[in-house]
């Protein structure tokens, strides 16, 4: 992970100066910890324990290191927006105690009974809640009229993505067991974790056949996570919407969520993660850190800034700077609210006077993305014109960001799971949140995480590269590189870059981080070690 210092430039003007003073003025709900360090301003709860005296997953309690200097001045995004930038977790600490031993044998422990222990200490569970499968497999009617617990808001269902043929290595355990430690455990279960898991044979009934159901939970998941895991195969999908013609995983990576929201009504977010996902920090820290970012965010000129990718130093370091030079180049001319097209009624609020500069903040995310949203018409990906059921068809305005690892808001996923269930409207799933988001006039957040890349450019190089598309979409544009295209792959910078959806950088990047490398926090993906 190589970076070449290269001359900033500032962008003056009346306009900017305005959108600087405005931001820096406005009350909001994160605090700024010297120079791009985003933390949360919430109090964070004692960490609960899995054996007595044991809190190792309390981020207090691991061990630390001023991180390597080549890693704090990343080519795209802000070091610090994921967590403290100076402060790096070393991958000993954390992994390490969570591979078997004589002392403690960790296949023992039934992690979601530890999870909803942990939770019951600070909310007023439902009886269900001790049977996960049971709530996954009641009939959808039953459940229409069952209203959400009081008492339970701002719950969070953190869901891994995973299939039956998953190969669960000694090192693939002991990091989803860390994973579950630091983000549930930490926070006495405000997060909880879930396995989604994919069955691939879509001639087992899961839904009618208890005997069928129990036998594929015991030969696809190990047992420590059978009582967190809920399972799905295309007849399930297929039989909740059956006005979509396509219920495969690439293309309708939502649907199984969808139904997951439906169903677990306790949970206002929902992080999607994919197994293939790695933290180099506190994972519990790192989320919170992603959410406090996207509460602070003003909506003015917000699609405008998700539709572009932040390059620091051409903006003096300055995420402030980078949101007063979109100000100054979009003005007036944004996206304010719903967008509208035909036949569609939008559920989201009407905006209120583009003169209040700083209407959503302190507004939670609808939809939490890592990459940028552009505008997918003119760009040559290949699923540019894949939209069913709305009126104007590929006229229809939309928004994409690749990589479906999002937090989505309950309401978010609701207005997805209508939409496909009674209208039968659907995009692939890369554009299917970003474009109800957009429709819907919700409030949407790219995260402008750190992303490093395994070759030396110039920030203008890499700006030319991947910023080169219109004002109000500008890492869109024709064929652009991070985006695979109806006439293949196109040539640009990304298979050795930190985090996309295919490539060597990211699983570089966490061999160099298990070996003692200290790096700031950040996402890896994809990482495919067994």
């Amino acid at each position: 992970m190589r970076y070449l210092p290269v001359a900033r430039r500032f962008i003056p003007g009346a306009a900017v100066a305005l959108f600087i003073i405005t931001f820096l003025t406005t009350r909001s709900s994160f605090s700024l910890r010297g120079p791009l360090v985003w933390t949360s301003t919430s109090e964070t709860a004692s960490a609960c324990q899995i054996w007595p005296g044991w809190e190792a997953s309390d981020s207090g309690r691991l061990s630390y290191d001023a991180c390597h200097k080549a890693t704090t001045s990343p080519l795209i995004g802000d070091v610090g927006v994921l967590g403290d930038p100076n402060r790096c977790l070393l991958a000993s600490s954390r992994l390490d105690q969570y591979y078997s031993s004589p002392d403690r044998n960790w296949s023992e422990v039934r992690w979601g009974q530890a999870q909803r222990q942990c939770a019951a200490r600070e909310y007023k569970l439902s009886p269900l809640e001790s049977s996960v499968d049971q709530i996954w497999r009641l009939p959808e009617a039953s459940q229409k009229a069952e209203p959400p617990l009081e008492g339970n808001k701002g719950r969070v269902a953190v869901v891994l993505r995973t299939w039956d043929n998953y190969e669960y290595t000694e090192k693939r355990l002991a990091w989803l067991r860390a994973l579950i430690a630091e983000v549930s455990l930490q926070r006495a279960g405000n997060y909880q974790v879930f396995f989604l898991v994919n069955v691939k044979d879509p001639d087992i009934h899961l839904e009618e056949d208890d005997a069928a159901y129990e036998q594929a939970l015991i030969k696809f998941v190990p047992e420590e996570f059978r009582d967190m895991a809920v399972l799905f195969n295309e007849r399930t999908l297929k039989a909740w919407y059956p006005l979509v013609e396509e219920h495969g995983a690439q293309d309708q990576m939502y649907q199984a969520l969808q139904i997951f929201s439906y169903k677990f009504k306790q949970y206002d977010f929902i992080w999607q993660l994919e197994m293939d996902l790695r933290f180099t920090s506190h994972v519990h820290e790192t989320l919170e850190s992603a959410a406090t970012f996207s509460r602070a965010q003003s909506r003015r000129n917000l699609w405008e800034r998700n539709g572009r990718f932040y390059i620091p130093d051409l903006h003096n370091n300055s995420y402030e700077k980078f949101s007063a030079a979109v100000e100054a180049e979009i003005g007036d001319r944004g996206i304010w609210g719903p967008v509208s097209t035909s036949e569609f009624t939008s559920q989201g609020r009407q905006p209120p006077s583009r003169t209040k500069w700083n209407w959503g903040v302190g507004e939670d995310a609808d939809l939490i993305s890592f990459m940028p949203m552009i505008d997918p018409v003119g760009t040559n990906w290949v699923y540019e014109d894949v939209i069913k059921g709305f009126a104007d068809g590929i006229h229809t305005p939309r928004r994409v960001a690749i990589v479906s690892i999002t937090r989505s808001s309950r309401r978010l996923l609701q207005l997805v799971h209508e939409a496909q269930q009674d209208r039968g409207q659907w995009l692939v799933s890369e554009a299917t949140l970003e474009t109800f988001a957009l429709l819907h006039g919700l409030k949407a957040v790219t995260v402008p995480h750190p992303i490093f890349f395994d070759k030396e450019m110039t920030a203008e190089a890499l700006d030319a590269e991947i910023n080169k598309g219109p004002p109000q979409s500008k890492a869109g544009g024709m064929t652009p590189s991070m985006l695979y295209s109806k006439d293949g792959w196109v040539p640009g910078p990304w298979w050795g870059a930190s985090y996309w959806f295919t490539g060597s950088g990211a699983e570089n990047a966490w061999k160099a981080y298990i070996e003692g490398r200290r790096l700031p926090p950040m996402l890896l993906h994809p990482v495919k070690e067994k």
